[in-house]
């Protein structure tokens, strides 16, 4: 195959301090950023917030609603960062708005429980989802609720639910899966769902509008897929040491890993910057990019310990820079294919796809360049360190078993 660079002799590990040191730099900035944003700006996926799906028919003459339209919308009312999307089915095209609920338009549950902390003496407990009958479960479509196990009265509950801010205050009896009576303590909320109805009626008010879903993601659901997404990321990366482990040398792998921490650090300091929503979906470009930064680190410590063979009369930082500049043109050619895609994706994908591709635009550039300037470096200078390659003792393994 025809090389695109030809030959190239770059002296990649004599600038290996430069580069740990620019990286370095680049990370504090980013976790600067992290902790006077008090942590990352997460969506609605991991802190709670309001779903809700509206199709909007255009009258004869008009244009259709689209999603720069509702975006700028809801800037009138402070929420433009909400998500937007377009969403099908065979009925018609609907908009899905993603909404976080801060403050004062905290969800109707929310409300629900600091008054039953400030109002109800009488013993009462939070009862799951998963205890509660689901063929006994009234219809609460719209509706925020809280289902609790009480020695109060239904009259106490009703008179404690009226001091609640909260829209058609309801309250049920219901018997649990194990035949517990309790109650369920429901609302719409007066704030966000009420704001954004009244928003509508003003801007598209020519407009047929029908309110098809109401959701909300509690922050007890919030907080388990937050839990969930950092534990699918660690546990990815411990199976990345034991793969490296095994392939090649523990070392392989720390360094490895060393460098995918560096690429997601880098990724996740640069959306704080930028104050982009770290969702669901940025979450599985973080593994994505993950699995791409490692595919690059694995072809050129590959070519380590096949080089590691061949030159035994060069230094360590010899050998790795012949394996890098080996390696060069596949990995410019393999990047830039890549990165035209997502390019793409960035420029033309529009509104929803425009963070996803940010974070495997960030993440293409900067596994290639951790690749190169991390994860092997780190072998140099642990060569230098302690006077053993990682590498030499896999290899000589490898020459005993073929003699």
């Amino acid at each position: 195959m025809r090389r695109i660079l030809g030959k190239t002799s770059i002296d990649f590990q004599g600038k290996r301090h430069l580069a740990m040191t620019f990286s370095s730099i680049v990370i504090f900035i980013g976790l600067l950023s992290l902790v006077l944003h008090g942590g990352p700006n997460q969506s609605i996926d991991f802190t709670g917030g309001l779903s809700m799906l509206v199709r909007f028919e255009a009258p004869e003459g008009k244009p259709h609603i689209t999603e720069a339209m509702v975006r700028q919308s809801l800037n009138k009312i402070n929420l433009a960062n909400s998500e937007v999307k377009l969403s099908r089915s065979p009925e018609g095209e609907d908009l899905l708005i993603r909404v976080k609920e801060e403050g004062r338009f905290r969800p109707p549950e929310a409300l629900i429980r600091a008054k039953l902390e400030q109002l109800i003496q009488t013993p009462w407990q939070v009862i799951l989802d998963e205890q509660l009958a689901p063929e006994d479960m009234p219809d609460l479509s719209g509706f925020s609720y809280v289902a609790i196990s009480s020695e109060s009265s239904t009259d106490e509950l009703k008179e404690m639910l009226a001091t609640v801010e909260i829209n058609n205050p309801q309250v049920y009896r219901h018997r649990t899966i194990r035949g517990d009576d309790i109650f369920i303590l429901a609302g719409e909320g007066k704030g966000t769902i009420s704001r954004l109805r009244k928003l509508f009626a003003e801007d598209y008010g020519d407009y047929s509008i029908d309110v098809r879903n109401i959701n909300r993601v509690g922050p007890r659901i919030g907080s388990e897929l937050r839990r969930d997404a950092v534990l699918s990321i660690l546990f990815a990366l411990a199976l990345i040491v034991f793969y490296l482990w095994w392939r090649f040398e523990l070392l392989f792998g720390i360094a490895a890993v060393i460098a995918l921490f560096h690429d997601v650090m880098i990724t996740i300091g640069i959306f704080s910057l930028l104050n982009i929503e770290i969702s669901l979906t940025i979450i599985g470009a973080f593994l994505t990019l993950v699995g791409y930064s490692l595919n690059d680190t694995i072809v050129v410590f590959d070519r380590i310990r096949e080089n590691l063979k061949r030159y035994k009369n060069k230094s360590y930082a010899e050998v790795i820079n012949i394996s890098i500049n080996a390696t060069l043109s596949r990995t410019i050619i393999t990047s830039g294919t890549t990165l035209t895609v997502v390019l793409v994706l960035f420029f033309a994908g529009g509104e929803v796809l425009h963070s996803f591709a940010l974070a495997l635009l960030i993440g293409i550039l900067v596994g290639t360049y951790s690749s190169i300037y991390i994860a092997s470096p780190i072998l140099v200078e642990w060569a230098a360190r302690t006077g053993k390659a990682a590498g030499q003792e896999r290899s000589k393994k490898v020459r005993s078993e073929k003699v």
